[in-house]
C-alpha cells in the first residue's frame, strides 16, 4: 500500500492537474486490491488452482483470437495481434501462464492421455505465440523462465541432470546467437547478383541514378542504385491515392519507403519494378513498411529482427537513434536523466514529466516527432523523475519487502512473477497503463495473500 504514496504526492504536486489526477486514478488498484485480498479468508488449494487455470484459459483464448485476427486481417503490424491490451503486457501474461503450467505439470502431472495432449498443446501454443508476437521483452522473459526452470527443477537432481542442464542451456544460447548472426548476415551481406549491378537505362530508355558509394541494403540488395524517379513519379498515381512526394501513413517520405520496398524484392526502381508489385505490396508501402519481409505474416520474429538490425545499422552509419523503438529507448533514458538531474530529491511531478522531457528534446534539438516522444520506457526512471529519489526508495521497498518476507517466494511461479516484473521495468513503463498496474497489483496480492504455497499438497495426490 505504501507504493501508492509517491504516486499520490507526485500527482497532487503536478501543475498539469489533468495528468496528475489521471495517474492517481490509474494506480488505485495498488491501493485497493491488496488490502481486500489480504483481509479476506485465504483461498483453498482447489479455489486457488481454479483461478489460476481460469487465467491460463483466458490467456489462451485471447492469444488464439488475436492470432486469427492478425493472420486473416489486412495489417502487417504484429502488435495488432494483441486485440485488447498492449502486446508487451500480453507477452508478460503469456509467460506467467507458462510458468504456472510448468508448476502444475511438475507438482501434479497429468495422467490421462487427453489431459497430457491438452497440456502439451497449450505449452507449444504459448511458445509459438511468443515467437510470432516477436516482443523482445516477451522473448527475454521466456529465456528467464527457461533458466529458472532449469535451476529450480533440473539442476539439483544429480550430476547427470546437472550436466544435461548446463549443456542444454549452453546449446540453447549458442543456437540463439548463431541464429541472430545468420539473420544479421543474410539481411546485410551484399548479394553477388545482376540485380546489384548498376544499369545504364531503363527499358524505356530513361537513365538510372546511382550512388555507388552507399552500402545501404535491403535483403542484401543495394538501395541506392538503378533508380529512375521520373518513371516512379509518373506510374505511382496509377497504383495509389497517396502522393509520391508526400508521406506514407507512418509519416515517412513515401518515395523512400517505395524505393526500399522495391529494393527488398530485388526489383529495379522504375516502372517495370513497380509493375511487379501486387495490391498487397502497394498497401504495405502505403502503411510505411519498407521490406517484403512484412508480407510474410507468420514471421513476426524475423520482421522484428529486421527492424532492430536496420536501426542498428542506421545508428552505426549516421549516429541517429530516432529510427526504431529499441534504440529510441536510449533517447528516452537520456531525457529522463536530464529531468532527474534538475530535481533529484522530490522530482517534477508525474503530470509535468512529459513537458520536462520535451524540454530536453528541444534544448538538444533531438529529431524526434511529437508522436514518438514517449515516457522514459523505464519504470524506475519514471518514478525517480516524477517522485524523486525518496519516492523511488519507497517504491522499491514496497515492491521488494513483501515478497522477500513471504514464504511463498520459494514457489517457482511467485519467484518468476516477481523477477519478471522487476526486469520488465528496466525496459518498459510496466505500470503506466491500467492493465499493467492491475496485472502487478492483482498477482502480487494473489501470490502473497491468496493462498499459502504449495498449491498442490500430498493429500491432493491421495485424493486422486
Amino acid at each position: 500500500m505504501a507504493m501508492y504514496l509517491p504516486i499520490l504526492l507526485s500527482g497532487l504536486l503536478s501543475s498539469n492537474h489533468r495528468l496528475g489526477f489521471e495517474i492517481i486514478r490509474l494506480w488505485l488498484p495498488v491501493l485497493l486490491i491488496p488490502p481486500i485480498i489480504a483481509a479476506s479468508q485465504e483461498l483453498t488449494g482447489k479455489e486457488f488452482r481454479f483461478l489460476l487455470w481460469l487465467f491460463i484459459l483466458s490467456t489462451l483464448i485471447v492469444t488464439i483470437l488475436g492470432t486469427y485476427n492478425y493472420l486473416t486481417g489486412d495489417t502487417a503490424d504484429i502488435r495488432k495481434i494483441s486485440p485488447f491490451i498492449s502486446h508487451i503486457r500480453l507477452a508478460l501474461m503469456v509467460n506467467l501462464a507458462l510458468a504456472i503450467m510448468v508448476y502444475f505439470i511438475v507438482h501434479q502431472p497429468p495422467t490421462k492421455t487427453l489431459a497430457i495432449l491438452l497440456h502439451l498443446f497449450v505449452l507449444l501454443w504459448f511458445l509459438f505465440f511468443l515467437f510470432l508476437l516477436a516482443s523482445f521483452t516477451g522473448i527475454l522473459m521466456l529465456v528467464l523462465l527457461i533458466v529458472l526452470i532449469a535451476i529450480k527443477y533440473l539442476f539439483g537432481l544429480g550430476s547427470v541432470a546437472r550436466f544435461v542442464t548446463i549443456t542444454g542451456l549452453s546449446t540453447l544460447i549458442f543456437l540463439m546467437l548463431s541464429y541472430l548472426l545468420h539473420k544479421y548476415d543474410s539481411m546485410n551481406t551484399i548479394r553477388l547478383s545482376p540485380e546489384n549491378s548498376p544499369k545504364t537505362t531503363t527499358v524505356n530508355g530513361n537513365p538510372y541514378q546511382h550512388d555507388v558509394l552507399s552500402k545501404e541494403t535491403e535483403n542484401g540488395y543495394l538501395v541506392n542504385i538503378n533508380i529512375c524517379e521520373d518513371e516512379l513519379r509518373n506510374e505511382w498515381p496509377e497504383r495509389s491515392n497517396l502522393l509520391y512526394d508526400g508521406t506514407d501513413k507512418k509519416g515517412q517520405p513515401l518515395r523512400s519507403t517505395l524505393i526500399r520496398y522495391l529494393t527488398s524484392a530485388g526489383l529495379t526502381k522504375d516502372s517495370v519494378g513497380l509493375s511487379h508489385l501486387d495490391s498487397a505490396d502497394i498497401a504495405l508501402v502505403e502503411l510505411g513498411y519498407t521490406n517484403t519481409i512484412f508480407k510474410k505474416k507468420a514471421t513476426g520474429f524475423e520482421s522484428r529482427l529486421y527492424e532492430f538490425f536496420y536501426e542498428l545499422n542506421k545508428f552505426r552509419q549516421s549516429g541517429t537513434l530516432t529510427g526504431g523503438s529499441v534504440l529510441r529507448r536510449l533517447i528516452y533514458a537520456r531525457a529522463a536523466w536530464h529531468v532527474i538531474k534538475g530535481s533529484p530529491i522530490l522530482g517534477v511531478g508525474y503530470g509535468d514529466l512529459p513537458t520536462a522531457m520535451n524540454q530536453f528534446y528541444d534544448i538538444y534539438k533531438v529529431d524526434l516527432p511529437q508522436s514518438y516522444r514517449f515516457m522514459p520506457h523505464n519504470q524506475y526512471l519514471t518514478i525517480w523523475a516524477s517522485a524523486g529519489i525518496i519516492g523511488l526508495a519507497v517504491f522499491l521497498l514496497s515492491l521488494a519487502l513483501p515478497f522477500l518476507f513471504s514464504s511463498n517466494l520459494k514457489a517457482m511461479p511467485v519467484l518468476y512473477f516477481w523477477i519478471m516484473v522487476l526486469i520488465s521495468m528496466l525496459f518498459e513503463d510496466t505500470m503506466l497503463t491500467h492493465t499493467g498496474i492491475s496485472f502487478v497489483a492483482v498477482f502480487s496480492a494473489f501470490f502473497l495473500f491468496g493462498h499459502s504455497f504449495p498449491i498442490v499438497k500430498k493429500e491432493d495426490y491421495a485424493a486422486r
